[in-house]
């Protein structure tokens, strides 16, 4: 453990030997399972029996970002800690793209996790469009869309920031901060824009989807179980049923494979897991950000900012924890997931049967309410009783850098 001159006073109270103890001890723990967790991750959403399902390439492609958010930043955060050395102190270059890399990997795993939840309530709630709105191709060109739009955010750090020489009681020092000219804009203004755009915004967005996602998927369980009573309805809306297009006929098909297996559900129970422990490991430094906002309008003693340091620590390793075990998170909720994990250490080879039921995934019809396309309730009406056992049942103000 390094304890700078300046912590001196500071390690005379508990609260900021506790912090420094955390800094130390735990983010080896979460890069070491972080790495083995996105790894293995990468890999087993990559394989072919996967790989088709859109929400899969959004979670691959989560596991990449999460990686390097643990690296740029957890990383270097435990070796200046151990060592009192950050190493984008040390280069004008590498203290431009460290902060440009940190940021652009937090941002992505963040709205990556939102295109997924987005994409989940797509297919729950508007079933039919999922078929032409939901696929890898849409996918890839939304990863794409994303990583400009943030790239483009983030790039004002390869001049707003850059060694800033700072004098101390015993020498001088350079440190990667704002450039002078810069110092109200990343020190005042980005970090607000930082907070929206990585914790307010996406705490609302991925919060409002999850709450229609799980309405929607109560009510119709709710309306499919009395339907289910009510055989006259039920044997007519079937009628009904005959005289639409082929097409949407096609598609309800589809749709019946899907609700047989019950994949598209256990698909969506995984995403949410994701998505709620995002919300979970996130509000703490939400709640952070605001504090400190009107914390620092006011003096306060040392034990009190070595309390708010120490409440900002925990925020901060809450949200590394958020890019370290969301395989962990995959393996509890995702049935499939454990299924290719089995696969892999068996090394069994992937058939065109295991890639067909990973196919029909997307859309859940036991989550279908039917108001928003159609006849209400039709498509759930639609569903006889031996259409759960067919054939195809074997058929988932922050400190980032």
């Amino acid at each position: 453990m390094h304890i700078k001159s300046y912590e001196t006073v500071m390690m005379d109270y508990p609260e900021y030997r506790l912090l420094k103890y955390l800094l130390v001890y735990i983010p080896p723990v979460l890069i070491i399972l972080g790495t083995f967790g996105n790894v293995v991750s990468f890999i087993v959403l990559r394989r072919r029996a996967m790989s088709k399902v859109s929400s899969y390439l959004y979670l691959a492609s989560l596991a990449i970002a999460d990686s390097l958010v643990l690296y740029i930043g957890l990383l270097r955060l435990w070796l200046d800690e151990l060592t009192g050395v950050n190493f984008q102190d040390n280069s004008e270059w590498l203290c431009k793209v460290t902060m440009f890399l940190g940021y652009l990997a937090s941002d992505l795993s963040v709205w990556l996790i939102i295109a997924v939840t987005v994409e989940r309530y797509i297919v729950v709630c508007f079933p039919l469009r999922a078929f032409t709105m939901c696929n890898t191709n849409r996918a890839k060109l939304v990863i794409i869309f994303i990583v400009f739009l943030i790239c483009c955010m983030n790039m004002h750090f390869f001049w707003t920031v850059g060694l800033v020489e700072r004098a101390t009681d015993s020498d001088n020092i350079t440190i990667c901060e704002a450039a002078p000219a810069y110092n109200h804009l990343v020190d005042d203004v980005w970090p607000w824009v930082d907070a929206c755009v990585y914790s307010f915004l996406p705490f609302v967005i991925i919060l409002v989807c999850n709450v229609l996602i799980i309405t929607e998927v109560v009510e119709a369980r709710a309306h499919r179980l009395n339907l289910q009573n009510m055989p006259d309805y039920h044997y007519h809306q079937q009628k009904q049923l005959q005289h639409r297009t082929s097409t949407t006929g096609t598609a309800i098909s589809g749709c019946r494979r899907s609700c047989a297996s019950g994949e598209g559900t256990k698909l969506t129970v995984m995403l949410l897991t994701v998505s709620f422990t995002f919300l979970l490991t996130t509000l703490p430094m939400n709640i952070s950000l605001i504090v400190t906002a009107f914390w620092e309008q006011q003096n306060h003693g040392i034990r009190q900012i070595a309390q708010l340091k120490l409440a900002k620590t925990i925020a901060e390793l809450l949200m590394y924890v958020n890019h370290s075990i969301n395989f962990f998170l995959y393996c509890a909720t995702g049935q499939k997931f454990r299924q290719q994990i089995a696969h892999l250490m068996c090394c069994r080879k992937e058939t065109s049967t295991s890639w067909n039921s990973m196919h029909t995934e997307h859309t859940p019809l036991n989550s279908i309410h039917g108001n928003k396309n159609g006849n209400p309730h039709l498509l759930l009406a639609t569903m006889p009783e031996d259409s759960f056992s067919n054939e195809n049942d074997n058929i988932p103000l922050r400190t980032k850098v």
